[in-house]
């Protein structure tokens, strides 16, 4: 091999390594993404179940089941259960749903500068995975947040139908323990205690908290819809009269 051909060929591998980087580093970030989201499945674990218990009591055990991926969010799909449950109707039980699930615009807003440069496929990956607990997790991350999410939310992904299923055939045993209800709130209260130093989570977690008392005579479905828009509205109100714009972008 002559010196050319020698330059010709360390340039190659050069140029081999340099590419090779940012796919690795993105490897890295997602496997650290993956590791921290571990210990919020166990924390989850318990809602999961409940979830999966209200699967199996409902009239259609099986087509709740397969919503378990359509409707990603143990609260949307629990207050989804409880209005067909009481004889609402799919449209209502959509509507209902789809209003828990208002807060999820709140964060997509902030996710979005950093997932402007990515591509169509990811950025649709990053809205299918979007759910609280890899949002939050995400949040401090100060460098490589899209790797890092993607970490994480694959991991919920892949886990929360699992823990579902498993709840779903143990449906009786669940739903007859009267500490059973009492677990979607302890375990999405857990997932907002780390961020109530910021002034939007503070005030949004307030008036869902008020609004939970104000709607405690009435059914589950109408007071989770209720807190889900009075927290979802305060926050982004708090966040825009902090900020005087949209909310930041801290969560890709």
């Amino acid at each position: 091999m002559n010196d050319l051909e020698a330059g010709m060929y360390d340039n190659l591998i050069e140029e081999r390594e340099v590419r090779a980087r940012p796919a690795a580093r993105l490897d890295g970030d997602c496997a650290a993404g993956a590791r921290a989201m571990l210990p919020l499945l166990v924390a989850y674990a318990p809602f999961a179940l409940m979830v999966g218990a209200a699967v199996a009591a409902s009239d259609n055990p099986l087509a709740a089941w397969l919503s378990t991926w359509t409707i990603y969010g143990g609260a949307a799909h629990l207050v989804t259960l409880d209005v067909l449950a009481q004889g609402s109707g799919w449209a209502a039980a959509a509507v209902a749903g789809l209003l828990v699930q208002t807060r999820l615009s709140a964060y997509s807003t902030a996710m979005a500068p950093d997932w402007a440069a990515a591509t169509l496929s990811r950025r649709l990956l990053a809205g299918i995975l979007l759910t609280d607990a890899p949002w939050v997790l995400t949040r401090a991350r100060e460098s490589g947040r899209r790797g890092f999410y993607l970490g994480a939310g694959i991991t919920l992904f892949l886990a929360w139908p699992a823990m579902v299923t498993v709840g779903a055939l143990s449906g009786d045993f669940l739903s007859g323990n009267p500490a059973a209800a009492l677990v979607p709130a302890l375990v999405l209260g857990c997932t907002v205690a780390t961020q109530l130093r910021h002034r939007p989570v503070l005030v949004a977690s307030a008036a869902a908290g008020l609004s939970a008392v104000v709607t405690a005579p009435v059914s589950a479905g109408v007071a989770l819809v209720a807190a889900a828009a009075a927290g979802t509205a305060a926050g982004l109100l708090a966040d825009l009269a902090t900020r005087g714009g949209p909310p930041e972008a801290v969560a890709s």
